[in-house]
């Protein structure tokens, strides 16, 4: 297989990925108002909760690694859809907490679930070795690319 078509292979991997949750997002009642690309914060402000405080914009946008600016004004959209609130910190009056609401917490909860279902469908269609193939593969690939990601930080 040439470079070239391991290439497309990546690109037909993650989008196809996302055409396919985009498909499941629209039918679901909880989150037919959200792009997927709007579950991405969505995920990591819930996955950032600890206990009763929730991240701040400047934690959300590390672990997303997006500027605080263009994290900023995802937090506004999904909050003008009543998936997340802001309130400020209880520990630092100047820091804003971003939490999700009940809205936001179903959105996630089918964000999830799709992404269960598709990991139990992929699972199901390959032999246990083959599968355990594909999980090494992908952590080697993760790996990689995480090397030449940090690599662009430091230019």
């Amino acid at each position: 297989m040439s470079e070239i078509e391991f290439g497309n292979i990546l690109y037909k991997l993650y989008h196809g990925e996302v055409k396919i949750e985009g498909a499941a997002v629209k039918d679901n009642k909880n989150c037919a108002d959200l792009t997927v690309n709007e579950l991405n914060p969505i995920e990591c402000i819930r996955t950032l909760t600890k206990g009763s405080e929730g991240p701040t914009i400047s934690a959300i946008a590390s672990d997303l690694d997006i500027t605080r600016p263009s994290t900023t004004v995802a937090v506004n959209k999904l909050c003008s859809k009543k998936m997340v609130s802001k309130e400020g910190s209880s520990s630092d009056g100047r820091s804003v907490r971003v939490k999700l609401t009940q809205k936001g917490e179903k959105a996630y909860s089918a964000h999830h679930s799709f992404q269960n279902n598709l990991v139990k469908d992929i699972k199901q269609s390959m032999s246990e070795d083959d599968y355990k193939a594909l999980v090494t593969s992908l952590n080697t690939l993760k790996t990689i690319l995480d090397s030449k990601l940090e690599n662009i930080g430091e230019e």
